[in-house]
């Protein structure tokens, strides 16, 4: 008789998946609500449209400048998992240690590199209005030299996250939110503050309290800065770099393909801002979409939990240095987390498809009373519920790359199917062809990643 997959282990195992993985999707949620909340409140009293664009478009450019600042932390997790598999505390002290230390001098590096080469090259590609695009510039100059709080602040998460502590991560999530709306918030009603300024001193805030805090909730769990240790384990400086750079290696191919796909995004906004220019609707299509993108939240939220519980997960199962001692058996559990991975996700995805699928109007023009951005951006989340369900599983198969520190094929394809975007979406005449285009690339690469999977798991 066939065993059933639902036994008592696989139970379990789908069991711990979601204790790891929902924490850290309602952190998601609030982490995405928080700029969503502060789009909502710009539109409610600065209802030109302008600043929404504004924000709309600076946004994906935060979203690249961050992944690029950060671009160790998902190798800081891998590590740290895996040092928790060995049972080596000591090794993740250290690793939090050189992580903090060279990350100042990898800020400095992509602040001259960001000011002097790059912020006026991306702007170049926008055909709006003269105030819109200084306003999102200004907003995105401004973040560069406060991301050095977010690049510790990533260091202390990734950390936790290794260590499998996202209940603590949502905890500090949803405080750090609060403090970023609120201050938006107070900010635009009673003191009229400059929008690029007041989204800059938001985020700044939300920083703060995501490093005071997570630092707290490490040091319960007897990591924190020991410089007895870190003498102890880094001989020299030399030996440090390496450290740093075996997490810098797992996570920096990660991160270029986010910087890719980020780039790609902004050019597509081009595309709906020249299809919109002839309509006379540029501003308002861009609104669109960023206000669309909102709700897609709900997708990135599942997104974020699966990734990381099934890295830190794999990571503690197959250890660092124990990893070849009963090697069959553990990649026999990596298949088992997998697919417990896929069943939650495909169970998370289904009320997030009815929902985008059949009542796109309805949820955006809860917020949005302009019927022309609700009709542009109802196509998004239609085409978003209809394909979105690849979005999660390229989730899972992100995790499983993450955790053995192999990340250059994920990259590949995120790049591939990223640049393809560009071709098929310059030639789109509305935006409904732009929205296929976005989600029907994602289908390709989760195939894509199957497969590569498949093969990889053979070879380990």
């Amino acid at each position: 008789m066939k065993r059933s997959y639902f036994s008592n282990d696989n139970f379990l195992r789908i069991k711990e998946i979601v204790k790891v993985g929902s924490p850290y999707m309602v952190s998601t949620f609030f982490d995405a609500t928080s700029f969503t909340l502060m789009v909502f409140i710009v539109s409610f009293f600065l209802p030109s449209g302008k600043e929404i664009a504004a924000l709309g478009s600076s946004i994906y450019v935060v979203w690249v400048l961050w992944g690029f600042s950060t671009a160790f932390s998902n190798g800081i997790t891998s590590l740290t998992s895996r040092f928790l598999g060995d049972k080596n505390i000591k090794n993740i002290i250290h690793l939090f240690w050189i992580s903090i230390k060279f990350s100042f001098f990898w800020y400095l590096f992509i602040l001259i590199i960001f000011n002097l080469m790059l912020v006026d090259i991306i702007f170049g590609f926008l055909k709006m209005d003269i105030t819109v695009v200084k306003l999102a510039k200004d907003i995105v100059i401004y973040y560069s030299y406060i991301i050095i709080f977010s690049i510790i602040a990533s260091i202390i998460f990734s950390i936790l996250q290794g260590i499998l502590k996202t209940k603590q991560i949502m905890i500090i999530t949803i405080l750090a939110v609060f403090v970023e709306v609120i201050t938006v918030f107070v900010g635009i009603k009673y003191f009229e503050i400059n929008l690029s300024l007041l989204i800059n001193l938001a985020w700044l805030g939300g920083e703060l309290v995501r490093i005071i805090l997570g630092y707290h909730f490490l040091k319960k769990e007897g990591i924190f800065i020991n410089w007895k240790i870190s003498k102890e384990l880094g001989r020299n400086i030399k030996e440090d770099w390496l450290r740093f750079w075996e997490a810098l290696s797992i996570g920096f191919p990660v991160k270029i393909g986010m910087l890719i796909f980020g780039s790609v995004y902004y050019f597509i906004i081009s595309f709906i801002t020249s299809i919109g220019q002839k309509m006379g609707l540029a501003e308002r299509a861009v609104a669109a979409l960023t206000v669309s993108q909102r709700f897609e939240v709900l997708i990135w939220m599942v997104d974020a939990g699966l990734s990381v519980a099934t890295a830190t997960i794999i990571g503690k199962t197959i250890g660092y240095e124990t990893f070849q001692q009963d090697k069959q058996h553990k990649i026999n559990e990596i298949k088992k987390i997998i697919t417990s991975s896929v069943i939650v996700g495909t169970l998370s995805f289904v009320p997030i498809m009815l929902l985008f699928v059949f009542f796109n109007k309805q949820l955006l023009s809860i917020f949005i009373k302009d019927n022309v951005i609700v009709n542009i951006g109802s196509g998004y989340l239609f085409y978003t519920g209809l394909m979105g369900l690849s979005m999660v599983y390229n989730a899972v198969f992100t995790g499983f790359f993450i955790s053995i520190g192999k990340t250059i094929p994920l990259t590949l394809y995120m790049i591939i199917f990223s640049l393809l975007r560009i071709p098929l979406c310059s030639i789109a005449t509305n935006f409904d062809t732009i929205w296929f285009v976005i989600n029907f690339t994602n289908v390709m690469m989760t195939i894509t990643l199957f497969f590569t999977y498949l093969y990889i798991l053979r070879r380990l």
